[in-house]
């Protein structure tokens, strides 16, 4: 129980990280610069990854700076 508490907080921690430093963040994962992330580029974060479809509010296949601003605004 305690090894779960550790990993769900440890991604909890990383997705807080990416959406409050969504510039810096989207730069990194948006590695062909097409302004958006696509989940083989979320792979790369496997927190976000995990939670890529739940993140893609327009289900366009793709996460937006305003789809992960808005994580970032339900983390504060």
């Amino acid at each position: 129980m305690t090894k779960v508490l550790i990993v769900l907080t440890a991604s909890l921690f990383s997705l807080a990280i990416t959406a409050q430093q969504p510039e810096d963040n989207f730069s990194k994962l948006d590695t062909n610069n097409d302004g958006l992330i696509s989940i083989d580029e979320a792979k790369s974060d496997p927190t976000l990854a995990q939670v890529f479809t739940e993140l893609d509010t327009d289900e366009d296949g793709y996460l937006s700076k305003d789809e992960l601003a808005e994580l970032g605004k339900k983390l504060n």
